[in-house]
């Protein structure tokens, strides 16, 4: 929804936050001048110390990798070797809390 303002005195209509020209004339000269209708209130933001504190932890989560790399590079060394060992209960029981968390929602 916007807001509209009129100005009578010089017959313009712009939404609020828009500056208008609007365009008067002195009849006695001749003349005519230009003037900017600009609005006077700016709105502020105040941020609490701890909205800081989670947008900083926000950029530094940024700049951390999605996949640790050095692990990949492990698991990979140990396939290639045939010394990785695959433990099944450990898989179903990983299997088994995540079904559970869905199951939560």
């Amino acid at each position: 929804m916007a807001i509209i303002n009129f100005n009578l005195n010089s017959n313009t209509i712009n939404k609020a936050g828009q500056s208008t020209q609007a365009t008067t004339e002195n009849k006695e000269s001749g003349t005519s001048s230009v003037t900017n209708d600009r609005p006077s209130a700016t709105d502020t933001i105040a941020l609490t110390e701890s909205a800081k504190l989670v947008q900083h932890l926000e950029e530094q989560l940024k700049l951390l990798p999605v996949v640790d790399t050095e692990k990949v590079s492990q698991v990979r060394e140990n396939l290639n070797s045939g010394n990785y060992q695959i433990s099944s209960d450990t898989i179903a029981d990983k299997f088994s809390q995540y079904e559970s968390l869905l199951n939560a929602i």
